[in-house]
Protein backbone atom coordinates (compact mmCIF):
# COMPACT_ATOMS: atom_id res chain seq x y z
CA UNK A 1 0.00 0.00 0.00
CA UNK A 2 1.22 3.58 -1.02
CA UNK A 3 1.84 6.03 2.00
CA UNK A 4 1.26 9.66 1.36
CA UNK A 5 3.48 11.72 3.24
CA UNK A 6 2.69 15.77 3.58
CA UNK A 7 4.32 18.32 5.95
CA UNK A 8 2.16 19.06 9.06
CA UNK A 9 0.44 22.57 8.24
CA UNK A 10 -0.11 21.81 4.32
CA UNK A 11 -3.29 22.26 2.92
CA UNK A 12 -5.04 19.30 1.08
CA UNK A 13 -6.36 19.55 -1.91
CA UNK A 14 -5.90 22.60 -4.92
CA UNK A 15 -4.32 25.71 -3.73
CA UNK A 16 -6.64 28.61 -3.77
CA UNK A 17 -6.78 32.38 -2.53
CA UNK A 18 -7.81 33.87 0.36
CA UNK A 19 -10.18 36.92 0.95
CA UNK A 20 -7.17 39.21 1.82
CA UNK A 21 -5.10 38.51 -1.30
CA UNK A 22 -7.89 38.83 -3.72
CA UNK A 23 -9.06 42.21 -2.34
CA UNK A 24 -5.34 42.99 -2.36
CA UNK A 25 -5.52 41.97 -6.01
CA UNK A 26 -8.43 44.02 -7.13
CA UNK A 27 -7.32 46.83 -5.67
CA UNK A 28 -4.19 47.01 -7.54
CA UNK A 29 -5.68 46.08 -10.62
CA UNK A 30 -8.41 49.46 -9.85
CA UNK A 31 -5.58 51.45 -8.76
CA UNK A 32 -3.58 50.64 -12.09
CA UNK A 33 -6.93 51.18 -14.40
CA UNK A 34 -7.36 54.63 -12.35
CA UNK A 35 -3.80 55.39 -13.53
CA UNK A 36 -4.32 54.63 -17.42
CA UNK A 37 -7.53 55.67 -18.13
CA UNK A 38 -6.76 59.09 -17.85
CA UNK A 39 -3.50 58.95 -19.93
CA UNK A 40 -5.16 56.59 -22.85
CA UNK A 41 -7.81 59.36 -22.97
CA UNK A 42 -5.18 61.96 -23.56
CA UNK A 43 -3.71 59.81 -26.15
CA UNK A 44 -6.62 59.02 -27.90
CA UNK A 45 -7.73 62.39 -28.04
CA UNK A 46 -3.90 63.18 -29.41
CA UNK A 47 -4.62 60.98 -32.09
CA UNK A 48 -7.41 62.60 -33.19
CA UNK A 49 -6.06 65.64 -33.68
CA UNK A 50 -3.24 64.28 -35.66
CA UNK A 51 -5.69 63.41 -37.83
CA UNK A 52 -7.86 66.39 -37.69
CA UNK A 53 -4.59 68.07 -38.78
CA UNK A 54 -3.74 65.87 -41.56
CA UNK A 55 -7.62 65.97 -43.10
CA UNK A 56 -7.23 70.48 -42.94
CA UNK A 57 -3.46 70.26 -44.28
CA UNK A 58 -5.63 68.17 -47.31
CA UNK A 59 -8.45 70.25 -47.91
CA UNK A 60 -5.82 73.44 -47.87
CA UNK A 61 -3.95 71.58 -50.60
CA UNK A 62 -7.08 70.89 -53.13
CA UNK A 63 -8.31 74.43 -52.47
CA UNK A 64 -5.04 75.92 -54.02
CA UNK A 65 -5.11 72.92 -56.80
CA UNK A 66 -8.32 73.91 -57.69
CA UNK A 67 -7.33 77.26 -58.05
CA UNK A 68 -4.24 76.54 -60.29
CA UNK A 69 -6.00 74.41 -62.15
CA UNK A 70 -9.20 76.65 -62.97
CA UNK A 71 -7.60 80.40 -61.80
CA UNK A 72 -10.26 81.02 -59.78
CA UNK A 73 -11.51 80.09 -56.46
CA UNK A 74 -14.01 77.13 -56.16
CA UNK A 75 -17.01 79.86 -55.27
CA UNK A 76 -19.93 81.19 -56.76
CA UNK A 77 -18.61 84.91 -58.52
CA UNK A 78 -21.60 86.50 -56.82
CA UNK A 79 -20.22 84.88 -53.45
CA UNK A 80 -16.67 86.72 -54.29
CA UNK A 81 -18.56 90.07 -55.56
CA UNK A 82 -20.35 89.67 -51.80
CA UNK A 83 -16.77 90.03 -50.12
CA UNK A 84 -15.25 92.04 -52.05
CA UNK A 85 -14.63 94.67 -49.55
CA UNK A 86 -13.88 91.84 -46.82
CA UNK A 87 -10.90 90.21 -45.89
CA UNK A 88 -12.19 86.87 -46.81
CA UNK A 89 -15.01 84.41 -47.05
CA UNK A 90 -16.13 81.62 -44.76
CA UNK A 91 -17.26 77.96 -46.51
CA UNK A 92 -18.60 75.78 -43.79
CA UNK A 93 -19.47 76.61 -40.55
CA UNK A 94 -19.78 79.59 -38.76
CA UNK A 95 -21.79 80.84 -42.01
CA UNK A 96 -23.60 77.49 -43.50
CA UNK A 97 -23.02 73.82 -43.68
CA UNK A 98 -24.59 73.33 -46.92
CA UNK A 99 -21.51 75.78 -48.11
CA UNK A 100 -19.01 73.50 -47.08
CA UNK A 101 -20.27 70.67 -48.37
CA UNK A 102 -21.00 72.00 -51.77
CA UNK A 103 -17.47 72.98 -51.35
CA UNK A 104 -16.44 69.51 -50.55
CA UNK A 105 -18.12 68.06 -53.87
CA UNK A 106 -16.54 70.35 -55.93
CA UNK A 107 -13.13 69.40 -54.60
CA UNK A 108 -13.82 65.61 -55.01
CA UNK A 109 -14.18 66.13 -58.53
CA UNK A 110 -18.21 65.78 -58.62
CA UNK A 111 -19.16 68.04 -62.61
CA UNK A 112 -22.60 68.35 -60.99
CA UNK A 113 -22.27 71.49 -58.99
CA UNK A 114 -22.96 74.74 -60.32
CA UNK A 115 -23.34 78.48 -58.93
CA UNK A 116 -24.54 81.16 -60.41
CA UNK A 117 -24.81 79.29 -63.61
CA UNK A 118 -21.19 77.77 -63.86
CA UNK A 119 -19.93 74.50 -63.84
CA UNK A 120 -17.76 74.40 -60.60
CA UNK A 121 -15.57 71.55 -62.08
CA UNK A 122 -16.23 70.76 -65.60
CA UNK A 123 -13.08 68.64 -66.04
CA UNK A 124 -13.98 66.56 -62.78
CA UNK A 125 -10.77 66.61 -61.42
CA UNK A 126 -10.34 64.83 -58.16
CA UNK A 127 -8.22 67.45 -55.60
CA UNK A 128 -9.73 65.73 -52.39
CA UNK A 129 -10.02 62.39 -50.98
CA UNK A 130 -12.23 61.47 -47.87
CA UNK A 131 -15.25 63.35 -48.45
CA UNK A 132 -18.29 61.76 -48.72
CA UNK A 133 -20.25 61.98 -51.78
CA UNK A 134 -23.07 64.37 -50.38
CA UNK A 135 -20.12 66.52 -49.39
CA UNK A 136 -20.09 65.92 -45.63
CA UNK A 137 -16.40 65.66 -44.72
CA UNK A 138 -16.73 66.15 -40.71
CA UNK A 139 -13.79 65.74 -37.94
CA UNK A 140 -13.74 62.58 -35.30
CA UNK A 141 -16.20 64.74 -33.38
CA UNK A 142 -18.78 65.05 -35.78
CA UNK A 143 -18.57 68.75 -36.76
CA UNK A 144 -18.27 69.72 -40.72
CA UNK A 145 -14.72 71.17 -41.76
CA UNK A 146 -15.09 74.92 -42.10
CA UNK A 147 -12.68 76.67 -45.10
CA UNK A 148 -11.87 80.50 -45.51
CA UNK A 149 -10.26 81.84 -48.49
CA UNK A 150 -8.61 84.91 -49.36
CA UNK A 151 -11.63 85.14 -52.27
CA UNK A 152 -10.51 89.21 -53.36
CA UNK A 153 -6.87 88.20 -53.18
CA UNK A 154 -5.89 90.74 -50.45
CA UNK A 155 -2.89 89.01 -49.82
CA UNK A 156 -4.27 88.15 -45.85
CA UNK A 157 -7.45 86.25 -44.00
CA UNK A 158 -8.73 88.01 -41.06
CA UNK A 159 -10.32 84.47 -39.03
CA UNK A 160 -11.34 86.18 -35.89
CA UNK A 161 -11.95 89.88 -36.23
CA UNK A 162 -13.78 90.43 -33.33
CA UNK A 163 -11.05 89.56 -30.50
CA UNK A 164 -9.39 93.29 -32.29
CA UNK A 165 -6.26 92.69 -31.26
CA UNK A 166 -5.15 89.90 -33.80
CA UNK A 167 -2.87 90.95 -37.18
CA UNK A 168 -4.43 89.00 -40.47
CA UNK A 169 -3.04 85.51 -41.41
CA UNK A 170 -0.87 85.83 -44.38
CA UNK A 171 -2.13 82.74 -45.67
CA UNK A 172 -4.61 82.23 -48.48
CA UNK A 173 -6.68 79.56 -47.70
CA UNK A 174 -7.33 78.27 -44.12
CA UNK A 175 -9.30 75.40 -42.52
CA UNK A 176 -10.41 74.89 -39.31
CA UNK A 177 -12.05 72.09 -37.43
CA UNK A 178 -14.29 73.35 -34.34
CA UNK A 179 -12.87 70.54 -32.14
CA UNK A 180 -14.86 68.85 -29.48
CA UNK A 181 -16.97 71.41 -28.56
CA UNK A 182 -18.30 72.62 -31.96
CA UNK A 183 -17.64 76.23 -31.51
CA UNK A 184 -15.85 78.59 -33.04
CA UNK A 185 -12.69 80.46 -31.01
CA UNK A 186 -10.15 82.80 -31.06
CA UNK A 187 -6.38 80.73 -32.21
CA UNK A 188 -4.97 83.40 -30.24
CA UNK A 189 -6.52 82.60 -27.11
CA UNK A 190 -7.72 86.29 -26.39
CA UNK A 191 -11.54 85.01 -25.94
CA UNK A 192 -11.53 81.49 -25.46
CA UNK A 193 -7.98 80.63 -23.44
CA UNK A 194 -9.12 76.98 -23.07
CA UNK A 195 -10.37 76.33 -26.94
CA UNK A 196 -9.78 73.50 -28.49
CA UNK A 197 -10.13 74.05 -32.38
CA UNK A 198 -7.32 72.86 -34.64
CA UNK A 199 -5.99 75.03 -37.45
CA UNK A 200 -4.48 74.31 -40.64
CA UNK A 201 -2.10 77.14 -40.42
CA UNK A 202 -0.15 76.36 -37.13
Amino acid sequence: MERIFRKNGARSGQASFTLVELLVVISIIGLLAGIMVPTISKAMEAGKKAKVKGELTAIVAAVKAYKQEYGQWPVAKSKMDAVADEYSSWYGPPTTESESKDLMRILSGDMTVQKDGQTMNPKGVRFLEGANTDGTFQDPWGNQYCVKMDTNDSGGLEYYGSAGTQENIRVSVIAVSLGKNGTQEDPDKNVAPKGDDVFSWR
